[in-house]
């Protein structure tokens, strides 16, 4: 701008000049400019929902369509088997439109399993890179060395990202949401984790205060209503955490939680091992029992085979995040149905100081 006010003379020939720089040129005094101890720069600060998840990932996306093609893509994502977690897109994702961040979120589970064994190493390796990268920006808590690790990934992106040049997909890489990447280590040490100021939140708000305060009126005089209806649920979120704490229940523990009626009752041992292909389950069974039984100091059961020969069957149970409040319906529900064509949800436990905190580092079943 000051180069731009230096070299014309005419309010139009700024205007030009600016906007040949990708600058607004009806702008002639920036509103920042003489302030004390600013520096807008620091201002934006990153966005994992628009920079991240609708940014670099939807390039990847696109970019892994051309290389495998719309029709091939489609076809391994509609064959992804059903997990817990994953969201099952039955007719692909080249006919969506207006894809949210939730769906961009649930691409991005999908696209490494899609694509490792068809693409060249290095494409892969470079998707893998901003992947890890997008995860490890998201941690809840970060030190030195998970802040390594996030610039260990984007140094891997770098290190490979001009296969996609070479293959002709892209000519270059000075895309803005690519290079934010550069800046989230900094942020991330100037401000704390990346979910105090991503704006995912406030999209999230705006459902919550805005449209379900709308839907909730009667369409005349809406905002009156709305603000009273968003009051009120204020006041009834409060009113539950007191008495939660009159409760002395500060924080929930985790639990599980199975359907009210078991999905087949008494059903035969035998039955059981032949439907879920375990054909030591009585034999499993007994020596679960016995652990159980010899940590309460019980005598453990002397007899084999089982005393009993028939069992409740549950295909499914639910459990709540641990410190997470069951009432508010963030349950994660998986299930073991060996019906039509059979279903069986992979659960990993995490045991160990660090697992939460490095991935799955430390001890796992």
């Amino acid at each position: 701008m000051d180069a731009a006010r230096n070299t014309t003379t005419s309010p139009s020939a700024y205007y030009k000049e600016c906007m040949a720089h990708n600058v607004n040129g009806n702008v002639t005094e920036p509103f920042w400019d003489g302030l004390p101890y600013t520096n807008i720069f620091t201002s934006q600060t990153s966005d994992v929902l628009h920079q991240l998840y609708q940014g670099v990932v939807k390039y990847l996306i696109e970019w892994c369509q051309v290389l495998l093609t719309e029709q091939e893509l489609d076809r391994r994502i509609r064959r992804m088997p059903q997990a817990l977690g994953l969201r099952h897109f039955k007719n692909g994702i080249s006919a969506l439109s207006q894809i949210s961040g939730t769906k961009r979120k649930n691409m991005a589970k999908l696209l490494l399993g899609c694509i490792v064994d068809e693409l060249h190493p290095r494409a892969i390796t470079a998707c893998r890179a901003v992947l890890d990268f997008v995860y490890l920006a998201q941690y809840p808590t970060h030190d030195d060395d998970t802040l390594t690790y996030l610039t260990d990934a984007l140094a891997l992106w770098h290190a490979h990202k001009d296969y996609f040049i070479q293959i002709g997909v892209r000519d270059q890489f000075e895309l803005p949401k690519f290079h934010s990447l550069e800046h989230y280590v900094e942020t991330i040490k100037l401000f704390g984790v990346t979910n105090n100021y991503n704006t995912e939140m406030f999209e999230r708000l705006h459902i919550d205060f805005s449209k379900k305060g709308w839907h909730a009126s009667n369409k005349r005089d809406e905002f009156t209503q709305m603000t009273t209806w968003v009051t009120r649920r204020e006041n009834v979120h409060r009113f539950e955490r007191y008495l939660k704490w009159a409760a002395q229940e500060h924080a929930a523990l985790q639990r599980l939680l199975i359907p009210k009626n078991p999905t087949c009752p008494r059903k035969d041992i035998r039955i059981v091992a032949l439907d879920h292909q375990v054909p030591s389950f009585p034999t499993h069974l007994l020596q679960y029992i016995n652990g159980v039984e010899h940590d309460k100091a019980l005598y453990p059961l002397e007899y084999n085979p089982l005393p009993f020969g028939r069992i409740d069957m549950y295909h499914s149970f639910k459990f709540s995040h641990e410190g997470s409040d069951d009432n508010t319906g963030d349950l994660d529900w998986v299930k073991a149905t060996p019906t039509d064509g059979g279903r069986y949800d992979t659960v990993v436990i995490l045991d160990g100081p660090d697992a939460d905190a490095f991935s799955l580092e430390g001890v796992f079943r």
